[in-house]
């Protein structure tokens, strides 16, 4: 069974999630970068809050994988104004899922996933959601427990898979 991980991050916390997933699946990792945007310091901060709020989408860079041609497709994405970031909304709404099985993830500081995980659902509407992971910021300074918990979830997602 093929397997994409696909996230956008603005700090690493999302990347530390998705290559953890990667590797607990042996999936191929695929980052979402943005074009034109700038995130960094807090003003960066600031925007990427307003924009998610407001379901902003972007232009990013053209992935390098098509999601059509993968089983199980992991999405992640940080949580941001208790939403998905403006990358991952436009390559959902661009992307080629069509009933493929998908799995979301997100990172956050706090709370936000409910949301996050419903806007994401929204996006896909004839994709075979698997699985939903939420993983908050001080959770990923303890390696070895964010190894089992993915490694767990990654174990469930395949099962809902069928794999």
């Amino acid at each position: 069974m093929k397997r994409l991980v696909v996230y956008y991050t603005r700090t690493g916390n999302t990347r530390k999630l998705a290559e953890a997933i990667a590797a607990a699946s042996g999936a191929d990792l695929e980052e979402i970068r943005e074009v034109g945007v700038r995130r960094e310091g807090i003003v960066g901060w600031l925007r990427a809050g307003r924009d998610a709020m407001r379901k902003r989408k972007v232009t990013i860079e053209a992935p390098r994988r098509r999601a059509g041609d993968y089983d199980v497709v992991f999405v992640g994405s940080p949580v941001w104004g208790w939403n998905l970031a403006p990358a991952i909304r436009s390559y959902l709404e661009a992307a080629d899922v069509g009933s493929r099985r998908i799995a979301f993830f997100c990172t956050m500081s706090g709370n936000g996933a409910t949301g996050t995980f419903a806007s994401m659902r929204s996006l896909v509407p004839g994709a075979n959601v698997v699985g939903e992971l939420a993983i908050l910021e001080r959770e990923l300074g303890d390696p070895a427990a964010l190894r089992d918990r993915v490694a767990s979830w990654v174990a469930d997602v395949s099962r809902a898979a069928g794999a």
